[in-house]
């Protein structure tokens, strides 16, 4: 995932209703329109001969395409491309060209016309230094892998192209590489032929139209394993590094049943030739390349691995990104990004809510209703956090940005755009729900899209009027908090509820139209009424002939919105037991937070932690024991600590370090020493290092020589040493800060290294190192940490960085770097 967060624009509050919490913020950057066009691409072939030694690539485009307007020129985008000579088909005689910045330019020998086409052939090589990425082979350093990585227009730096979103052409990929190397691609595989040079060519076709991002070229030494077919007719592969095979099944065995989930829920078969999925270490995240999905590594995995993907979290007992979430978001884009793609990156959120809405959607599938809630709550719970620290909010569609990582913002474009789908299907209903979104794909099925196509299908499809939707929630910014009071009128048999909205009015936001379930329940029957909120203050008489032991403002989740609710003790009880899961969630922490030494409080937290439902519900209940730290309270932590599910263990030791060191070191020590299961050891080193400042170095060196699923155990010893800060530790640290350690053990090891001495030398020749050799993670990295260490030797590097600007996201990295570097000087 992308996270990015820049300087915002001063808003004023208005002194129109109450203000509750501190300002909000709109993002501030440089508006982005929808990139105008000349022509339109309609097939693109590249020819590719790569140098893996040298990480060079010799190559031939032929390019056809079609002018929408009449013009004596051709504009390309190419960073830093050598142009050998650019030709009109088959003619011999070269065209004139020029390279100005990041744009090649062609001069044709008259004025094109609108609709007539024009096929050019440029013969080029290149040193990618970015969008092609070469690595070592960390099974086998004599070899290497290349993967792409097109978002932002970065496959430039290797591909002379049109290279934003609104354009979808065909494509063609023909590489040719040297035993052992397998080539994969978009599209189906048309041959392989063995060349006299002892070469294999691999020439694939990508026959429908996508866009430019979405081109893919792996090459390693892969193992292929062949999956069930989907849909009884798609092929579907797996290409490992090899010797992992059976760590890709397990990995990649439902897959097939993805995809055929998917194709029913919108009526729409999966529209490509293949599904492909790749697993590579030199990246650290997924890319949904058209039939073809790039996986980080961390992916792969056994029966006893946890569940979740890319670098492990040591921080908290749940994840957004599981794997099996993170292989059914990538396939999700098949359909919505690939398919149906944004028309500019102002509207991405109809590329990334939707696929990480049918992450959820899958895991309700898959697991249950259950499953399904507590994503929603999590995307929710995730994005209000960090409003609440990084006090900006923005809408889902949004146009001003400086650089792609701040539009791909997790908090918004992922997590609370997924919400918003899940609150919309709960105001429509299933059936009009995903009707009209199987409409929407057929409709605009291989185009571009923007917010009001999505608004016209459904209105559509439903006959309804989404304005305030879609004025709240996607144009608009930020969200509802809602303060709800109650009281019950005997006489009446009536509920007086009033909720009022009290979120601060800033540029951006003011008052939310809502539709709101509320649930009552008395000791004979429980019921939900749902009324619609459109002012600040709403007074609401609801029937009840019995006083209700339980009033739940939104209990099941459907609401992107902040609910203050107070109430005593008893009420919260009830809630915490017969509520649905968020309402269940909202009222544990309530209990913990309000009335810590209540009786009723641990009376439901033990009931919770031995019930035989959810596993959420319990793992939520064992963090939530280190708010309470009373002498119960610590033994029911301890008995979580043998509890079946090892997410529920993993809370507990979450919890360990608030009641304090001395019985949290023993009990922390005896879990990495006895559990069975390497998150929870893991978890526990790092609880460890975090509650005993005394902790023997001796006893983390020992920790470090255990092997585990990506090597979890080693990265949480690297993260305790970071934590310990300790400068005679760095001869232990050091080596792994190189290859063949994964990228996240390289990552912990150089935080470690930062925090023993962040004055070294060594360390800042490192970074400057890392910073220079095009990668995904470890360059921005490095970039990054070079302006937090006020590194004055790395600024001639970062101005270079800032004057090149193949790579958008690193040059506003590379100026935030000096920025800092300069603030100190």
């Amino acid at each position: 995932m992308r996270r990015r967060t820049l300087e915002a624009l001063v808003c004023v509050l208005t002194l129109m209703m109450p203000v509750a919490g501190s300002a909000q913020k709109l993002p501030e950057g440089k508006f982005q329109p929808v990139r105008e066009r000349t022509y339109d691409l309609l097939h693109y072939k590249a020819e590719l001969e790569p140098d893996l030694a040298r990480a060079r690539l010799m190559a031939r485009a032929t390019i056809v395409l079609e002018f929408l307007r009449p013009t004596d020129q051709v504009a390309l985008d190419a960073v830093d491309l050598e142009i050998e000579q650019v030709r009109i088909g088959s003619e011999k005689t070269p065209m004139l060209f020029s390279v100005n910045g990041n744009s090649l330019r062609v001069e044709l020998p008259r004025e094109w016309q609108r609709n007539e086409r024009l096929e050019l052939v440029i013969d080029y090589s290149c040193s990618p230094r970015a969008g092609m990425y070469f690595e070592t082979d960390l099974a086998n350093p004599e070899l290497a892998s290349v993967f792409t990585y097109g978002e932002g227009g970065l496959h430039a730096n290797w591909l002379p192209i049109y290279g934003d979103v609104n354009d979808k052409f065909s494509t063609e990929m023909v590489v040719s590489v040297p035993e052992p190397y397998v080539v994969v691609s978009n599209g189906r595989l048309v041959e392989t032929r063995e060349r006299d040079d002892g070469k294999t060519t691999y020439h694939w076709l990508q026959n429908l139209p996508h866009s430019n991002y979405l081109i893919a070229v792996y090459i390693a030494d892969f193992e292929e394993g062949k999956l069930e077919p989907a849909l009884g007719e798609i092929p579907q592969s797996f290409w490992v590094p090899r010797g992992r095979l059976e760590e890709g099944e397990v990995a990649f065995r439902n897959t097939a049943r993805m995809v055929e989930y998917f194709s029913e829920l919108f009526d729409y078969p999966y529209p490509w030739a293949k599904h492909d999925q790749i697993a590579l270490p030199g990246f650290g995240s997924a890319m949904e390349h058209t039939g073809v999905t790039l996986h980080h590594v961390s992916v792969l995995r056994t029966e006893e691995a946890p569940v979740d993907f890319g670098g492990p979290d040591f921080s908290q007992y749940y994840t957004d990104w599981t794997a099996e979430a993170t292989i059914s978001h990538e396939l999700a884009h098949q359909w919505f990004g690939n398919n149906l793609t944004c028309r500019s990156l102002g509207h991405l959120w109809l590329n990334e809510s939707f696929a990480s809405y049918l992450m959820m959607l899958w895991a309700e599938e898959s697991v249950g209703e259950d499953e399904l809630l507590f994503a929603v709550e999590l995307a929710r719970r995730h994005y209000l956090d960090y409003v609440a620290g990084e006090h900006i909010i923005r809408p889902l569609e949004y146009h001003y940005f400086d650089d792609p990582t701040t539009i791909y913002n997790e908090a918004h474009t992922y997590l609370k755009g997924a919400a918003i789908l899940h609150m919309l299907r709960r105001q429509l209903g299933n059936e009009a729900f995903f009707s009209s979104l199987a409409d929407y794909l057929r409709q605009h099925e291989f185009s571009n899209v923007e917010s009001r196509d999505l608004k016209t299908t459904i209105e559509g499809s439903t006959g309804l009027d989404l304005e305030a939707f879609f004025d709240d929630w996607i144009t608009g910014a930020g969200h509802p908090v809602l303060e709800v009071r109650s009281r019950y009128l005997e006489d009446l048999g009536l509920v007086d509820l009033e909720i009022r909205q009290v979120q601060p009015w800033v540029e951006g936001q003011d008052l939310f139209r809502l539709q709101v379930p509320i649930t009552l329940a008395t000791t004979d029957e429980t019921w939900t009424e749902t009324v619609w909120l459109t002012e600040e203050k709403t007074q609401l008489l609801l029937p009840a002939a019995k006083e209700p032991v339980m009033i739940s403002v939104d209990g099941g989740g459907d609401l992107v919105a902040e609910i203050r609710f107070d109430k005593e003790p008893k009420e919260l009880a009830y809630q915490a037991l017969h509520d649905r899961l968020p309402g269940r969630l909202r009222a544990l922490r309530q209990l913990a937070e309000r009335y810590p030494t209540a009786p009723e409080t641990l009376e439901v937290f033990g009931e919770v932690l031995t019930e035989k439902g959810f596993w959420a519900i319990s793992a939520e209940a064992a963090q939530l024991l280190g708010e309470i730290r009373t002498p119960d309270a610590e033994k029911l932590l301890v008995g979580a600590l043998a509890a079946p599910d090892y997410r529920v263990r993993k809370a507990a030791v979450l919890a360990l370090p608030r009641i304090g060191p001395a019985t949290a070191v023993p009990l922390l020590t005896e879990v990495v020493e006895a559990d069975a299961h390497s998150d929870i050891v893991a978890t526990a080193i790092v609880a460890l290092a975090k509650v005993d400042g005394d902790l023997d170095s001796a006893f983390l060196e020992r920790q470090l020589q255990r092997d585990s699923w990506y090597d979890e155990i080693r990265i949480a010893s690297l993260k305790a040493f970071e934590e310990l800060g300790r400068a005679e530790t760095i001869p232990t640290i050091r080596p792994f800060t190189q290859a063949p350690w994964n990228l996240e053990v390289r990552r912990a090891a150089l935080r470690a290294w930062r925090a023993a001495r962040s004055t070294d030398p060594e360390l800042h020749a490192e970074l400057i190192a890392l910073a220079e050799t095009p990668s995904t993670e470890l360059q921005p990295f490095a970039v990054e940490a070079l302006g937090k260490l006020y590194v004055e030797a790395a600024v001639p590097l970062l101005e270079e960085m800032v004057e090149w600007d193949g790579n958008p996201d690193l040059t506003v990295l590379a100026a935030e770097s000096l920025k800092e570097i300069e603030r100190i000087r």
